[in-house]
């Protein structure tokens, strides 16, 4: 079972987001649009000012701001102190925390800065998932329009967050060392057997098992909001339709074709 969990699901797992991700967008990509989507002047023109929107929306959630204010907060609070916690791992694993001794930190201080900002990032990341349940459940319109996958969905990650944090607080703590090793031959094809510990084991099976399950998931928006946002800010139509080639704007012309 070990063998399975620590050398082959990762791979299944990775191919099957990865995958599932690039179909998404191709057929995303492939859906005529019968008619432009601009929303309005955004008082931003040309190329930088769509990347500028997009980047705003991608960023901070401009439009769910403008919606709903305290939504909004523990959405973006959630999304950012998961990127953190994410890029953290990713850090603290290649150089065993020690990642801020570049900055001129002693290697004890790295490991205990890197301790305190992987806490309070896990922290927030709990609390958020904590609160987004809580308005599903107690909130009545919420609830009315919450199904079984958005509760699976906060589950998966609660539980995720929940094993990181006992790790982290030393509840049943893993060598980097080991796990290095281990994640450095899942990169380069070379896998290694898994740590033996089952609270690592436990957090690394429900990671993979939200890699399978997040491109069919509502989470899927993670890259749906680009396509979105470059259909809703491009520039709007010209009326009349000028003689002359298709607008430059693909997700435009097919309507442009169809108006000829």
């Amino acid at each position: 079972m070990l063998f399975f969990i620590g050398q082959v699901l990762p791979y299944m797992a990775w191919a099957v987001f990865v995958f599932a991700m690039l179909w998404h967008l191709a057929r995303w990509l492939r859906v005529p649009v019968p008619f432009p989507l601009t929303l309005g002047p955004s008082g931003r023109r040309g190329g930088a000012g769509r990347v500028l929107t997009l980047g705003r929306e991608a960023l901070f959630f401009d439009s769910l701001r403008r919606g709903d204010r305290t939504l909004w907060l523990w959405a973006w609070l959630l999304h950012i102190s998961l990127v953190l916690v994410i890029v953290g791992h990713i850090a603290g694993i290649h150089y065993l925390t020690r990642q801020f001794t570049f900055i001129g930190l002693s290697a004890e201080a790295s490991s205990r800065l890197s301790a305190i900002l992987g806490t309070v990032c896990g922290t927030v990341f709990f609390v958020a998932l904590v609160v987004l349940l809580y308005r599903r459940m107690v909130i009545a319109e919420v609830r009315r329009l919450s199904g079984a996958a958005d509760y699976f969905i906060l589950a998966l990650l609660l539980a995720i967050a929940v094993i990181g944090m006992y790790m982290r607080l030393g509840g049943s703590a893993v060598e980097l060392a080991a796990v290095r090793a281990y994640a450095g031959g899942l990169l380069t094809l070379r896998p290694v057997p898994i740590p033996r510990n089952w609270a690592f084991v436990s957090h690394f099976t429900l990671v993979n098992i939200l890699l399978f399950y997040l491109p069919f998931s509502m989470l899927i928006h993670m890259i749906g909001i680009f396509v979105g946002q470059a259909m809703v800010t491009q520039p709007p139509p010209l009326y009349p339709t000028p003689a002359g080639p298709g607008p430059g704007i693909s997700f435009a012309r097919e309507a442009a074709g169809n108006e000829r």
